[in-house]
């Protein structure tokens, strides 16, 4: 199992590279506010790059993060990929004493501040959501957020997804999750 590049009308989801060190650097300053080293950056990007190969190798699924760009230009303008995530489903459902964890295939999208509001993250999402349902054929993917992030939360609902509050606030990643199942399951 390995994604290459995926491509939609106005987007090319592909793998990461060496030569995106210095794209990963302001991605990672400008979405999540994080002003690390270059080479702690270097070394996310380093095992960033193998991983798409070592899980490929093992035929598991494509976990990984991977560059968004303008097809047309190729402009890096984000970040979006598969990621394994544990939910509390019982509390999510209402039963706050089920605090026992499951897995499940997570989406996750950032774009870039300058590119947002023009939905991207929706057309990135959409086209990682329908290779995993045709490709991988997942049974269901979920994506998570904070409360406040209302813009993420909406582009879960243009998804497809169901919210779901946690009542927890902790971790903040998961305080609202979005939930879809595969129709074809």
């Amino acid at each position: 199992m390995k994604i290459e590049s995926l491509e939609t009308a106005r987007l090319r989801i592909r793998q990461y590279d060496q030569g995106d060190l210095d794209d990963c650097i302001r991605f990672r300053r400008e979405v999540f506010g994080l002003d690390e080293p270059a080479i702690r950056v270097e070394r996310w990007l380093q095992w960033t790059v193998d991983s798409y190969r070592e899980l490929a190798d093992l035929g598991q699924p494509p976990y990984a993060d991977y560059a968004v760009v303008l097809r047309e230009s190729g402009e890096f303008i984000g970040s979006a990929g598969i990621v394994p995530t544990v939910l509390p489903w019982g509390a999510l459902k209402g039963d706050p004493s089920d605090s026992l964890l499951s897995p499940e295939i997570g989406l996750f999208w950032g774009i870039l501040p300058a590119h947002r509001r023009r939905g991207f993250a929706t057309e990135a999402g959409g086209a990682l959501l329908a290779y995993l349902f045709h490709d991988l054929r997942a049974r269901q993917v979920v994506a998570t957020t904070e409360r406040d992030n209302i813009a993420s939360q909406r582009t879960m609902e243009r998804l497809g997804m169901r919210l779901w509050r946690n009542p927890n606030d902790q971790p903040h990643w998961r305080q609202v999750v979005g939930q879809i199942k595969n129709s074809g399951t």
